[in-house]
């Protein structure tokens, strides 16, 4: 059980993932369980279910593949804030707007058309690349210098970073 066999070579443990939600970042406390089935185009068909409702399941059945069964409120903040055209970033100097499109290639984001930068942004998120908060009433992205690497770790931001000099 515990023996090294002679002539084999030793098999290295894969570093453990953690998802989005088991990183727990700061202000992250709501998250929408999102079910396998749900079928935003059966719910258009009810009349009892409002147009802004079924573009809400419509998003968050988009947004399932990339976050999985539990999706965080800043990730339909950040569709939302991309629909807008223009995304904030925080930075160390303060916070400057920028075109989306322009925001994702700065970040590593693929460019091309609208839903490939969308998908890309999303992608960056649920990976811990970027995290999202609000401000007043607009979204803000925090580039991630340094995210923990067990739950319960500190996240390290690109603002809070000193200057160089």
């Amino acid at each position: 059980m515990g023996r090294r066999k002679t002539g084999k070579p030793r098999r290295e443990r894969a570093a453990a993932e953690y998802s989005l939600r088991e990183l727990r970042p700061p202000g992250y406390e709501e998250w929408i369980t999102v079910a396998p089935g749900m079928s935003p185009d059966k719910a258009a068909a009810d009349p009892l279910i409002t147009p802004g409702a079924v573009g809400m399941m419509r998003r968050l059945a988009r947004l399932r593949p990339v976050y999985g069964p539990q999706v965080p409120v800043q990730a339909l903040w950040l569709d939302l804030a991309v629909d807008e055209g223009e995304l904030l970033l925080r930075r160390a100097g303060g916070t400057v707007g920028l075109p989306v499109a322009e925001l994702a290639g700065l970040l590593g984001a693929p460019a091309g058309r609208a839903e490939d930068v969308r998908a890309g942004l999303h992608e960056l998120h649920a990976r811990g690349v970027v995290l999202v908060e609000p401000d007043e009433e607009r979204t803000v992205l925090r580039v991630v210098t340094a995210r923990p690497a067990r739950p319960g770790g500190r996240w390290l931001f690109e603002e809070e970073a000193s200057p160089a000099g």
